[in-house]
């Protein structure tokens, strides 16, 4: 099936069927600003979901629905992470409670439940939890996270979180396949990326400015990229950026002849909620031999299976 829709219009429908929900939030004050809990599952640093300055931040939740699969971790953002001023300015996530439900039964059952204790610091901070499966044929599970303690703001009292994410259990996408791969290149073929041997490379020539190719894995809810460079004798790619459902992302992989793995963007609250082709364009190489970048292998992860 082809799918074709914006980023925004797949958040607003998730929405719309109970993706995802909080007990409260700042009313909108200006046309176009979101303190709700979509702002806390978008990846964006500069939005967030906000309490209302009237209401007690103690008790407040988020919950995200998450399909069939198990729940791994929960990462959190645990202030509004738009600069240093907004970070600390607004009370943060001091410590929560996570709930895991599955909805795949009559009615919801709690499978986990564990408390976590977050440090006052800027980025990501991930809970481990115990491996929990939740979901059925249809409906899968829910996470709720409740704040129990906050750090206070030193301006303002109301909490303010950039972003809460659901990680997903990963395992092998085995249907990876190269989506219109370029195949007037240097060295190998393209299909030798996906063929499961490190010893076979694809290399496209260094005359090639900004080289790049799609992967994709159809039948499956995709959480990671892995790149592995080619052999000796060819540059290594040092800056990737990756399109991924009309998200573009630049990262940054070491000088390294190992597999290194990228996590894929969590569209909907969740890993494993990427789809259809991953992009990758070479931006920037370690230079080691002249003759351009090469890669050995391209593989996937996945959290979930596709239902639709």
């Amino acid at each position: 099936m082809v799918r074709v829709v914006s980023v925004a219009l797949l958040l607003a429908s998730t929405s719309a069927l109970a993706g995802f929900a909080t007990s409260s939030h700042k009313q909108q004050a200006n046309r176009g600003v979101n303190w709700g809990a979509a702002s806390a599952v978008d990846g964006k640093a500069d939005t967030c979901w906000m309490i209302d300055a009237e209401q007690s931040n103690k008790g407040q939740w988020i919950h995200l629905d998450v399909p069939s699969a198990t729940v791994d971790s929960i990462a959190v953002v645990v202030g509004w992470d738009k600069s240093e001023n907004d970070f600390f300015d607004y009370a943060r996530m001091k410590k929560i409670k996570i709930e895991v439900f599955d909805m795949g039964g009559d009615a919801p059952a709690l499978k986990h439940e564990q408390t976590a204790d977050l440090e006052d610091k800027r980025g990501w901070q991930v809970v481990d939890l115990t491996d929990t499966k939740v979901g059925g044929e249809i409906l899968g599970g829910r996470v709720r996270v409740t704040v129990l303690e906050v750090y206070d703001g030193k301006d303002y009292p109301n909490l303010a979180v950039s972003d809460v994410q659901v990680r997903l259990k990963e395992f092998s996408a085995d249907s990876l396949t190269l989506s219109n791969p370029p195949m007037d290149v240097a060295a190998g073929d393209p299909f030798d990326m996906v063929d499961g041997n490190a010893r076979t490379f694809w290399a496209p020539g260094a005359a090639v400015e900004k080289p790049g190719f799609g992967v994709s894995a159809p039948g499956y809810g995709l959480s990671s990229l892995g790149l592995q460079a080619g052999p000796a004798g060819y540059d290594r790619a040092k800056t990737v950026q990756l399109v991924v459902n009309e998200l573009e992302s630049v990262h940054t992989l070491e000088d390294s002849a190992n597999l290194q793995w990228i996590q894929l963007p969590a569209l909907v609250g969740y890993t494993g909620s990427a789809w259809g082709e991953i992009k990758v364009n070479v931006m920037e190489t370690y230079t080691t031999g002249g003759k351009g970048v090469a890669f050995s292998e391209a593989k996937l992860r996945a959290a979930t299976i596709e239902d639709f």
